[in-house]
């Protein structure tokens, strides 16, 4: 099979979509995100910041590099009501290529559209990239380039799965594992093993 997430990425779904911690999950943000919109930029200057009442699987503290600008249309007053509750804690932002940022508020304005029912909340935020932050890349496995230094084609999958922990990269006895063999087939053992760890990982997902 050579063609490549024929059903797409999963972050495809998530394209500028922005989620509040709310305590024991992540609430979508029930609003529009409209112009003016600035995705999230690299800045100079780097400030050490603290996610307040993040996940525990999640670093609490790190590195802000990026800054977002977002301009959020609410047309309920409940929906305004409810960010307005939890704008203070963690925010996770899907940038428009799916990208995963998390961070806190800077600055929030809130106003009312005239002869409407409708809010806009302005807000900027200080990120974290957590796709970046959290790639391990512990292990290169050395049959997936060839001579010529052209990769397998399987070979960002891999590294992928590898990154997710569904592909071992340490064996039993501790040492790396230095060869994948994408050209082999797959034991009823590799198989079930590898069932069980996508498991674990959609219930870590869902928890999320």
């Amino acid at each position: 099979m050579t063609q490549q997430y024929t059903f797409g990425k999963a972050s495809d779904h998530y394209k500028k979509r922005l989620f509040v911690d709310t305590g024991g999950k992540f609430m979508e943000v029930k609003a529009r995100i409209i112009e003016p919109y600035s995705p999230p930029s690299p800045v100079n200057k780097l400030k050490e910041i603290q996610l307040l009442h993040a996940p525990s699987n999640f670093e609490h503290r790190g590195i802000a590099s990026y800054k977002a600008h977002l301009r959020l249309l609410f047309d309920s007053k409940d929906d305004f009501a409810a960010y307005m509750l939890w704008s203070g804690w963690t925010h996770k932002f899907y940038d428009e290529k799916g990208s995963i940022y998390l961070g806190a508020a800077e600055s929030i304005k809130p106003q009312a559209v005239e002869t409407s029912k409708r809010y806009i909340v302005e807000i900027d935020l200080v990120l974290i990239k957590k796709d970046a932050y959290d790639k391990k890349h512990l292990n290169q496995f050395q049959d997936l380039d060839n001579a010529a230094g052209d990769g397998h084609w399987s070979k960002d999958d891999i590294v992928e799965m590898a990154d997710l922990g569904l592909v071992a990269i340490i064996s039993r006895d501790g040492q790396p594992v230095l060869y994948f063999r994408p050209n082999d087939y797959i034991t009823r053992a590799e198989y079930i093993t590898f069932l069980n760890r996508t498991r674990r990982l959609m219930e870590q997902i869902i928890r999320e």
